[in-house]
């Protein structure tokens, strides 16, 4: 039998390493789509389906195993993902004595789907540049939903209750969206090279704050309120020009929320101080507080992943959103509005330690970034953890995609030769594109937690 010339063997070689980087590229560009779509998700519903980020979301999965099988490895999961999957374990055994068992599975299952984008991001976006653009994505999205918002305002529709929304979404939902999206932005004009992205950013800014407005969103407004708080740690970083093309954006949001929004947004923003020194925060604290008593009929394990509703309707006497009233008209469901405290009923003590361990990590993961990187991250985590305590978002796509990202962004660290290679791109001469991959040789990838 004639040998194989060693020249077919290389080009084999050369196409199974093709066929793999074709494979990833295009598990990336589905990741990349599903952050795009996830701030507007609900403007696209297929019913019996769901929303058009788990039509994305399915063949960005099936792509990624394609990748995997051809490739034959996987990258060893960081430490902040294991605690992730102790706490997802721990909501499948709440199963076990929850107060509605059904809940929890469809509980356990949305945290299956979003821990499994956790790890796509973690897998597939691997480089600073892919992580850059998966923030570029998610701005990118806003913009449609801010779009949305403002044409409904301008239309006369999407009003609910006195308060502007678009796309399908509750407005304190949708407000939260876009107030994540607005340090995004900030950051990504920062190191953005090209003036025409630099000048999207600084209107994606603009259009998220507007949009927020028009919700009315008391909660949604004090988280951005970080946003304002990092600008001086991070104006002189900057040069004059770009400086200024920020200023005038931070200005125009201001001066357009003053002279075109309703009057019914600014007087229910008007009592934000009032509601949160002796109000109820529109009912939300006679909620804490039969939540209070649930939690402590099972301080220690809980009513169970997702029984948080069923549990207090019932410790109310009230009828749900599917048995519906003696008229025959259905209830809405309660909310814990408090993503901190529907934790602690749902999976008791035990499980609000895991989630409580899981941000302590992610923080000191950002602490030890460069200081630009640092003080986003941070702002970030400050903005996700004020909006938080209005809302009830632990099974929320932007909740997971922030923790995914800042876990992606910490694992890939960068030498100090590197370092100065940020410190120039923020100085008077940017280095080019082109000239990434001779940093790149820089630039190693940690397997754990940073």
């Amino acid at each position: 039998m004639q040998p194989v010339p060693s020249y077919q063997g290389h080009i084999t070689s050369n196409l199974q390493t093709r066929r793999r980087g074709i494979f990833r590229r295009a598990a990336y560009l589905f990741l990349w789509t599903l952050m795009f779509v996830i701030p507007w998700e609900n403007a696209v519903v297929i019913h019996g389906f769901g929303t058009i980020s788990r039509v994305v979301g399915i063949p960005a999965f099936g792509m990624a195993l394609l990748a995997i099988l051809e490739c034959g490895t996987l990258r060893m999961l960081a430490s902040q993902q294991i605690i992730m999957l102790a706490f997802l374990v721990w909501g499948g055994f709440t199963y076990f004595w929850s107060y509605d068992p059904g809940s929890t599975v469809a509980s356990i299952y949305t945290f299956v789907q979003l821990f499994m984008m956790v790890w796509l991001i973690w897998e597939f976006a691997q480089t600073r540049r892919q992580q850059l653009l998966l923030l570029r994505a998610y701005s990118l999205g806003a913009i449609v939903s801010s779009v949305g918002t403002l044409l409904g305002f301008v239309n006369n529709t999407g009003m609910q209750s006195g308060r502007y929304s678009g796309l399908n979404f509750n407005p304190g939902d949708l407000a939260f969206i876009l107030a994540l999206a607005i340090p995004i932005s900030l950051y990504l004009a920062m190191r953005e090279r090209k003036k025409v992205l630099v000048w999207l950013d600084g209107a994606a800014m603009v259009l998220a704050f507007c949009a927020i407005v028009l919700t009315a969103s008391r909660g949604s407004l004090v988280a951005c309120m970080p946003t304002l708080i990092i600008v001086p740690f991070l104006f002189p970083k900057l040069r004059l020009g770009r400086s200024l093309i920020m200023l005038v954006f931070l200005a125009l949001a201001g001066i357009g929320s003053w002279l075109f929004m309703p009057a019914s947004s600014w007087s229910r923003l008007s009592t934000i101080g009032t509601e949160i020194t002796s109000g109820t925060l529109n009912e939300r604290t006679m909620i804490w507080q039969i939540g209070w008593q649930v939690f402590g009929r099972a301080p220690f394990q809980g009513v169970g992943a997702g029984a948080y509703a069923p549990a207090v309707e019932h410790t109310l006497g009230l009828a749900s959103d599917v048995a519906g009233t003696q008229a025959g008209a259905p209830v809405a469901r309660l909310v814990a509005h408090n993503t901190f405290f529907s934790i602690l009923v749902e999976q008791g003590a035990i499980g609000f330690i895991l989630f409580v361990v899981l941000l302590l990590t992610l923080l000191l993961s950002a602490w030890k970034l460069p200081r630009v990187d640092r003080v986003f991250w941070l702002c970030i985590l400050a903005t996700w953890a004020i909006g938080a305590l209005d809302l009830t978002w632990e099974q929320r796509k932007p909740t997971w995609f922030i923790f995914g990202l800042l876990i992606a962004f910490a694992a890939t660290k960068v030498v100090p030769a590197a370092r100065s290679f940020t410190r120039e791109r923020f100085g008077r001469r940017p280095l080019e594109l082109s000239q990434r991959s001779a940093v790149s040789a820089q630039i190693f990838r940690s397997q754990g937690w940073s």
